[in-house]
């Protein structure tokens, strides 16, 4: 499996340039082609509430007519952006736009066709407004990249990745979705905490995944850690800042309740409060 396909979410933030940056030379290394996608935002962020005043045929046709401008207005800024950045390199890219109406189901078709997709932290985040990644991850599963605001550390990409082992299903699914990346790091860190509460990870914690990684060519260490009392989620993050990582990859777990979709603590409290870009998987 190689990356071939990359998406990226854009609208026209100061965030964005962030995450398109990490986009453009997340595909350089892997010579991938790169899609820009702009979805327009909710129409009542950009009216400030008029809308619940409209009053009249004209007066709708006015405000329809405005937001019309508006979305096309919003895309443009969005386009000419990505189109500055990935011309002079050469890459194969394209842009696409979303409207507002169609944006939640659109936005997960174009997800469906690639290897994996880039987006934003905090919100927007440019995925559509009633949307988030845990969402669309769970509705597509594909692993979504999500690149905080400030992260403006220089190419190349992805290079000290750590991805967070607890011997499920899900952190397997991390390892098979990021198997790509993790081949082209000069350095992949398998990190297991409170080893001593799992008995599912075997005599020796992180060994076999680590072998398995090898056997795929990465240059994978273990790293094991004592919570002692932290959150997990601390830890991980306190182990990525030790080891200069770039890069986080970690498993999804999620069950449904009440019809809500539920994500497990640590996976939540990692995804409340994103430090380093990171992948997420189910």
């Amino acid at each position: 499996m190689s990356i071939k396909s990359l998406i990226v979410f854009l609208d026209a933030t100061s965030g964005m340039n962030a995450r398109m940056t990490y986009a453009l030379n997340l595909a350089e290394q892997h010579e991938a082609h790169l899609i820009g996608i702009s979805v327009s935002p909710p129409l009542w962020t950009r009216t400030n509430g008029a809308i619940d005043y409209t009053r009249g045929t004209s007066a709708v046709e006015e405000m329809v007519e405005r937001h019309s401008a508006q979305e096309g207005a919003t895309h443009e800024t969005s386009k000419r952006a990505f189109d500055e950045l990935l011309r002079p390199t050469g890459l194969s890219h394209e842009f696409r736009a979303i409207r507002e109406m169609e944006a939640d189901q659109i936005a997960r078709l174009h997800a469906l066709h690639a290897d994996l997709v880039i987006v934003g932290h905090s919100r927007p985040d440019g995925l559509p407004h009633a949307s988030s990644p845990d969402a669309m991850l769970v509705k597509t599963g594909v692993p979504f990249l999500i690149v905080p605001d400030d992260w403006h550390r220089t190419a190349p990409v992805a290079q000290n990745i750590m991805i967070a082992w607890n011997a499920s299903r899900e952190a397997r699914r991390a390892i098979t979705d990021t198997l790509p990346l993790l081949k082209a790091a000069k350095s992949v860190t398998v990190t297991v905490v409170d080893a001593h509460d799992n008995a599912s990870y075997g005599e020796q914690p992180g060994a076999d995944v680590a072998q398995y990684l090898c056997r795929h060519g990465a240059n994978v260490s273990v790293e094991q850690r004592q919570s002692a009392g932290l959150p997990i989620a601390t830890v991980l993050r306190k182990t990525a800042h030790d080891l200069q990582c770039d890069l986080i990859a970690i498993g999804a777990y999620s069950h449904n309740r009440l019809k809500q979709l539920v994500f497990g603590g640590v996976t939540r409290s990692i995804l409340s409060h994103v430090e380093v870009p990171t992948v997420i998987a189910h």
